[in-house]
């Protein structure tokens, strides 16, 4: 693949990341077009295996909270169909019109592959690295 080609291809994962903090953070999108059919997600708060099982989770984890996902320091690396990405995430949860009352910072690292519609998340790996307030139950 030449250099243009894996630009493209990194930025489209990186659109995927911010794609999936909008999605987690309730600002719409289709958890379709992030995530694989039979994703894996491992977190401090449990593990989720298939497109559906984690939706139900993201889901039903709303407490009348909202929550703020901010990425950084993204590593992309692409290999042909596949790629890995690293990064740090810190997630602030608040009530609307209320400064945050907990919030995480977390390393997370993916796996993604490159799908006929495009580049799909197939395994999540987040390990919390602080927390301010307490970790809510799974």
């Amino acid at each position: 693949m030449n250099d243009l080609g894996k630009l493209l291809d990194r930025n489209e994962i990186a659109d995927l990341l911010t794609r999936l903090g909008r999605w987690l953070d309730g600002q719409g999108g289709d958890p379709a077009a992030i995530y694989d059919e039979d994703v894996l997600v491992r977190s401090p708060r449990g593990e989720f295996r298939g497109l559906a099982r984690v939706v139900e989770f993201v889901q039903g984890s709303d407490q009348g909270e909202r929550c703020q996902h901010l990425f950084t320091d993204v590593l992309i690396e692409v290999a042909g169909d596949a790629a890995v990405v690293h990064a740090n995430q810190m997630v602030h949860f608040y009530q609307p019109g209320q400064p945050p009352h907990r919030g995480s910072g977390l390393r997370v690292g993916y796996t993604a592959a490159r799908r006929p519609a495009g580049w799909r998340l197939t395994t999540s790996e987040i390990r919390l690295e602080w927390i301010i307030g307490e970790l809510p139950s799974a």
